[in-house]
């Protein structure tokens, strides 16, 4: 009977594992020295810079945040019971008030007069717009304020002075409509 391998083979077949389990060793203590010589690589995400709104409201009442430039936020309010619509912006500087903006959007949205039930909605949204030659300009972000009864709606810009921001000056003026319209395209009987 002939023997399954003969000495030579098993000398190769044992000499390879041997090589094998060697190679397996020293990289395994050329990983474990590496690390403690340039410590574990830190697991990070990209750097991505984030800018969150928030929006908020209640049976009259209507909040809003936005980004009015260089990293300063605004706070907006929209009052549902008189229409008026405030931006409120804080100085990061100095803690102080940065600037005070108004508008009223009763006349723009077409909301009748004295409407015991108004109903608005409102956003903002992030928009850099054309930067003139102007001191004042529009600001990061807009705000869009819509009627829910009407369907019609109104966007509108602060006309942000970064001068005046540079040299810790309030601010404070009316807010800019840029564009209205409609988002409804029936009209809706008994309103």
């Amino acid at each position: 009977m002939r023997k399954w391998m003969t000495a030579r083979a098993r000398g190769a077949l044992v000499a390879g594992f041997g090589l094998g389990a060697l190679l397996g060793v020293g990289l395994l203590v050329g990983s474990w020295a590496t690390l403690a010589w340039f410590g574990a690589p830190a697991f990070t995400f990209p750097e991505t810079a984030l800018h969150a709104t928030a929006t908020d409201s209640g049976d009259t009442f209507a909040i809003a945040t936005g980004l009015v430039a260089d990293g300063i936020e605004g706070i907006f309010f929209l009052d549902f019971l008189t229409g008026d619509m405030q931006c409120w912006v804080i100085n990061g500087r100095t803690g102080q008030t940065g600037g005070y903006f108004v508008q009223n959007v009763v006349a723009d949205l077409g909301v009748e007069t004295g409407r015991k039930n108004p109903q608005y909605l409102m956003v903002t949204g992030q928009a850099l717009m054309q930067r003139g030659t102007s001191v004042l300009k529009p600001c990061d972000s807009l705000v869009y304020v819509a009627d829910a009864n009407t369907g019609n709606f109104a966007v509108y810009a602060l006309p942000w002075n970064r001068q005046a921001t540079a040299v810790n000056r309030p601010q404070q003026a009316p807010m800019v409509l840029i564009f209205k319209g409609s988002a409804r395209n029936l009209d809706i009987r008994g309103q």
